[in-house]
């Protein structure tokens, strides 16, 4: 028994031994790769860097007739280097990168089962710029893995193609879609030629996708889809879209949004409409709605009567007017107890105040 005790202690012994040289290797093998790594990429990393210093007038041919090891240890920070630069010089580098069959590899990438590898081609040819790569990006949206759908998205965004905005609009009504933000930053992305399908996207079924595209087209500033934007607040049937709706139209600024909002009002609609319509008045930035702001200040629901205490506080002059009127009607002794209206006058007033003294001293500092 003793003996069998011996050879089995003798065994893991070996084993435990075998296990740490393993681990040796591996380690050392690890660093020499780094460093042989290190090596190549130390002289292509120079010549990227003087190329970029020189705004990529001088150095492409160069950088193509790196051989290719040196040229594989030293593109991760090629391509980093290509997100930072703007303009000639990121186009510049762009070709060097075109030239060296950079995009072909990922886009054949883009096909590959592993998903680290779809996910990596996408980045690439986002960084790009790559037009042509467009209809792959878009198959890559309905994938099943989240991770590779997000690194699309982004790689649309940054490609900035129009034609790609009702493939991204689509991928949104799935059962797990790519986040909101995502989705709205990239479609902002497009830039105002996607308006009319962002516009037209506002009858789609889905109320997560309608709520994205208003939430797109206030972002874009996208002042020729008011009307169709006013009939969502109108007719909607989901409060958060008609929410919304009343919040884009402000950040649109125009005065044809005037209307809509004031009617989304009327004191029949829900308390988070009205709050949400106050507010975008304020960011309307229209003298014009001071008075029916004002009969809101003594609204029965909180939110409703602060929003349009600090919308009358952000229509300048007018509104201000309005807020010290409210609080003079209250000392002058018009009611027997505080009223809501004077305290949301109050704090209105005060905050503007702070922001007075705040624009002095920075005015002052200058």
């Amino acid at each position: 028994m003793l003996g069998l005790f011996t050879v089995v202690l003798e065994i893991l012994a070996v084993v435990v031994a075998a296990t740490v040289a393993a681990i040796v290797v591996v380690r050392v093998s690890r660093r020499r790769r780094q460093r042989r790594r290190a090596e190549l990429a130390a002289g292509p990393r120079r010549a990227l860097l003087a190329f970029a210093a020189d705004n990529g007038e001088h150095g492409a041919q160069e950088l193509v007739a790196i051989p290719e090891d040196a040229w594989r240890a030293a593109e991760p920070g090629a391509l980093a280097l290509l997100g930072k630069l703007r303009g000639e010089a990121h186009l510049a580098l762009v070709s060097v990168f075109l030239q060296r069959g950079t995009a072909r590899t990922a886009l054949r990438d883009l096909r590959s089962r592993g998903r680290v590898r779809r996910a990596r081609a996408a980045q690439v040819l986002g960084d790009l710029e790559l037009r042509q790569a467009v209809p792959e990006l878009c198959r890559l949206l309905t994938d099943r893995h989240d991770e590779v759908r997000v690194v699309a998205v982004r790689a649309l965004g940054r490609i900035g193609d129009p034609a790609a905005a009702w493939r991204i609009i689509a991928s949104l009504d799935r059962a797990d879609p790519v986040p909101s933000l995502l989705a709205t930053h990239t479609l902002v992305q497009l830039g105002a030629e996607a308006e009319v399908t962002l516009s037209a996207a506002l009858d789609h079924p889905q109320a997560r996708v309608r709520a994205v595209c208003l939430d797109a087209l206030g972002l874009l500033g996208a002042t020729g889809s008011v009307r169709r934007i006013a009939r969502v607040l109108r007719e909607d049937s989901y409060l958060d879209v008609r929410v919304a709706a009343a919040t884009n139209l402000g950040k649109l600024g125009t005065r044809t949004a005037l209307e809509p909002l004031t009617l989304a009002l009327h004191p029949a609609r829900p308390a988070a409409l009205r709050a949400a319509a106050a507010r975008a008045l304020g960011e309307l930035g229209a003298p014009g709605a001071v008075p029916v702001l004002v009969e809101l200040l003594d609204d029965g629901a909180f939110q409703v009567a602060h929003e349009a205490a600090h919308a009358l506080r952000r229509l300048g002059r007018p509104g201000e007017q309005a807020l010290v009127a409210a609080v003079e009607a209250e000392r002058g002794g018009a009611h027997a107890r505080p009223s809501s209206s004077a305290s949301h006058a109050q704090e209105a007033l005060a905050l503007s105040r702070v922001g007075a003294e705040r624009g002095e001293r920075v005015g002052a500092g200058a």
